[in-house]
């Protein structure tokens, strides 16, 4: 990172309370020390959602093994056909390389893309008014599973689709192996817009690292490394087709293979205890303008960062 773009993102933490308590998080990397503080912090400071006592038995055990191996496989949560529908909506829609901020927004299939450029975004808007994803990040079950993870009532920190792209300069970012580290406790849901092969970018994850206290550094890890620690028979090469979903707990290691080829888009939503700083600042919509699928109105509390009251 360039001295100007440290100095620009420190005007950033100044100016953005949500960065402070994200930092302040990050200086607590055992994961047992995270997850006491993490239980503390939902009981006392965040609203309570459903707990893991009421749940139906399929949903405590995908909670128990989300909170054993850090990942729980849904299958298709959207047809074929509807994943097609999105994928034809995004590939009208421009977006943009986040690793080069300064550089002209491009439709996903245009020649206009940087040659190194291997991911690029679409925007919040273009997101919320998509079909389906917003419902299927409001789905009570998913929200129930999430809740009894968190201890509290789950907030959408973040939500993203973006496409994945081959270069020639191999692996950038994040994929290299890497934990994240968003809150004291955050879940993620993945689904996969395009059908992912070992050539199209997979999702790499290692199971049971979680929790587990081995490289719980803040940084890349080498394929050697990971594998020394964990084995290879806890690396799951997640492949799919388009419309296939899992939960994931992203503090335990995992990456993105680099594509080799065609173009891989996939969509995300982060669910969080607290604000994320990369999430929305203002809100995105009205409430009143989003309907779920089915006929509801979103949870106000749940989808605040992104929908407000008129």
């Amino acid at each position: 990172m360039s001295f100007a773009s440290k100095m620009r993102h420190l005007g950033h933490v100044v100016s953005d309370p949500r960065w402070w308590p994200f930092y302040l998080q990050r200086q607590v990397i055992a994961p047992v020390a995270r997850d006491r503080l993490g239980a503390f912090v939902a009981s006392k400071f965040r609203p309570q959602g459903v707990r893991a006592t009421v749940l139906e038995p399929e949903l405590k055990h995908r909670i128990v093994e989300m909170q054993d191996a850090g990942i729980s496989h849904f299958g298709q949560l959207l047809s074929a056909d509807q994943a097609s529908e999105l994928r034809s909506y995004f590939l009208l829609k421009k977006v943009k390389d986040p690793y080069r901020p300064d550089g002209a927004p491009f439709l996903p299939d245009s020649t206009e893309r940087h040659p190194d450029s291997h991911i690029a975004h679409h925007s919040s808007q273009d997101i919320l008014q998509a079909p389906y994803l917003l419902s299927i990040a409001n789905r009570p079950d998913i929200l129930a599973i999430v809740g009894g993870l968190l201890g509290c009532k789950p907030t959408l920190g973040y939500l993203a689709t973006w496409w994945s792209y081959h270069t020639a300069k191999g692996a950038q970012q994040a994929e290299h192996f890497h934990r994240d580290v968003d809150d004291w406790r955050f879940v993620k849901l993945f689904i996969y817009l395009t059908d992912v092969g070992p050539e199209n970018g997979p999702h790499i994850y290692v199971s049971h690292s979680s929790r587990s206290p081995r490289l719980r550094q803040i940084r890349r890890f080498a394929d050697e490394e990971v594998l020394a620690s964990f084995g290879a028979n806890q690396v799951l090469e997640l492949m799919g087709r388009a419309g296939e979903g899992f939960l994931e707990d992203t503090f335990g290691i995992h990456k993105g293979q680099p594509v080799a080829a065609g173009n891989r888009l996939i969509f995300q939503a982060v669910y969080s205890m607290f604000p994320l700083p990369y999430g929305p600042r203002t809100p995105v919509m009205a409430t009143n303008d989003v309907k779920l699928n089915d006929g509801t109105s979103p949870d106000a509390w749940i989808n605040r960062l992104y929908l407000k009251d008129k």
